[in-house]
């Protein structure tokens, strides 16, 4: 039987490996010389059905755990600054795909994107829908918000923009786990909040939780757990807590192990108390109480559909080539980044020069690992019409993980097995090419 290396014999001894939500990983690009014309690229695409994803790195404060592109602390003089950078960056990558080009799905992500005053969201929310020609309420949307900047005014501007989704970063309602992750927050503030948010309606509410804080116990995740059902929200995201290099626990030489329980034991809690409450599981961090409402809107699909990325920090991906701005964690890191990115001219805005172009193995192991750690599976039927090949032509090892019951089969997909679910953090980067994991390795290097 063919045995993935990184899964081992024995899967359970390490289930916690990375999160695998997007392939190749970002730490895993690199220049591209001499840089590659987006006009070229985007012209050559079907452009029918694009992701709009816009980052927006300002965030109140900097999470402990928070590993992503973003910074704390932004005056409005900067945020104005770096919306005239997106403006340049938008104008050029409009014209870049224009032509038969359809936006079916939007997202602004961060940082936290709440931080914008009303005004400055205003002036995004106008300069992207008329630049791309779609409008926000008809096509699936999703922002990012906080407690904190969950305001009232924040909120009435986002309903009447017709958004869909409401994603709010709670991690924990009690305080003292909070603040244990670096997180200052007031559970008065987290529930506040949260009625504010209901109150309007907003189709989809998602709040994220974590898990394997410092100390955290049984009794304290289903406190959590207890305390989010309570808003019946239409999604819940559950985070295991990783620490890594760079960040504020990392810093701190925090661990995994330094929790009550292991992080799999909570998992499991966390699941089964998710599902007897209703709630369907779609991959092992996302769980909704009506599955009618995923995916709605025009057809898009990730496997195959191209998603444009705006701002620094956002990647874009074509059916070839991955390309973003340059990836840091640390302040100073992002500081540098964020200062060469926004003196950029709408001409250079034009070319990609950080990013990674897949050649045909690693195309075909993005689409199986985006596939797998999916509910939908793996199809073999699509994945031969894309390819014309079988996954494991790819990946040969996939027949051992249905052996030992992690995949099973039925019609034509490949799924995870509940426990394949379970150990989907190191199913996803055992399926990576050598390549792309000696590329995450000089990149932790460094």
């Amino acid at each position: 039987m063919n045995q993935l290396p990184i899964l081992g014999s024995d899967p359970l001894a390490a289930p916690y490996v990375a999160y695998s939500y997007s392939y190749p990983h970002k730490s895993a690009y690199g220049p591209l010389d001499p840089p590659v014309s987006l006009d070229e690229v985007w012209q050559r695409e079907n452009r029918q059905s694009l992701f709009l994803y816009t980052h927006l790195p300002f965030c109140e404060m900097r999470c402990g755990f928070c590993n992503l592109f973003a910074k704390a602390g932004s005056d409005s003089a900067a945020i104005d600054t770096y919306l005239d950078s997106i403006e340049r960056q938008t104008r050029r990558l409009s014209e870049a795909t224009s032509g038969k080009r359809t936006v079916t799905r939007f997202a602004l992500g961060g940082g936290t994107p709440t931080v914008l005053s009303v005004a400055q969201l205003e002036r995004l929310f106008d300069l992207v829908s008329q630049s791309f020609d779609f409008d926000p309420a008809n096509v699936p949307t999703s922002i990012e918000t906080s407690p904190k900047t969950a305001t009232q005014e924040h909120l009435k501007l986002l309903h009447e923009r017709g958004i869909q989704r409401v994603s709010i970063g709670v991690q924990s309602f009690l305080e003292e786990e909070a603040h244990g992750i670096g997180r200052p927050q007031k559970a008065t503030e987290v529930r506040e909040a949260l009625a504010r948010i209901k109150a309007f309606g907003f189709p989809i509410l998602n709040i994220d939780l974590i898990y394997g804080q410092p100390n955290q116990t049984l009794e304290t995740w289903n406190h959590s757990l207890e305390a989010a059902l309570q808003y019946e929200p239409e999604e819940i995201f559950l985070y295991p807590l990783y620490v890594r290099p760079q960040t504020g626990l990392g810093r701190r030489a925090r661990t995994l192990e330094s929790s009550v329980l292991q992080p799999i034991d909570l998992y499991r809690a966390g699941r089964d108390k998710l599902k007897a409450a209703g709630y369907r599981q779609l991959s092992m961090r996302c769980f909704t109480r009506d599955l009618s409402q995923v995916d709605t809107g025009p057809a898009y699909c990730c496997q195959s559909d191209g998603m444009l990325g705006l701002g620094a920090g956002a990647r874009s991906y074509t059916s070839r080539l991955h390309y973003s701005s340059r990836f840091a964690v640390n302040s100073s890191g992002v500081q540098s980044i964020l200062e060469e990115w926004t003196q950029r001219s709408e001409e250079t805005f034009g070319y990609a020069d950080w990013g990674i172009v897949l050649n045909d193995e690693e195309r075909r192991r993005r689409f199986i690992i985006q596939s797998l750690l999916h509910y939908t599976g793996l199809s073999r039927s699509s994945f031969a019409r894309t390819f014309h090949s079988q996954p494991e032509d790819t990946i040969p090892e996939l027949a051992g993980m249905t052996e030992t019951g992690l995949i099973e089969e039925a019609d034509g997909t490949l799924r995870l097995t509940e426990k394949g679910v379970s150990l989907s953090d190191a199913i996803g980067p055992a399926l990576y090419s050598e390549t792309s994991r000696a590329r995450l390795r000089e990149f932790s290097a460094r």
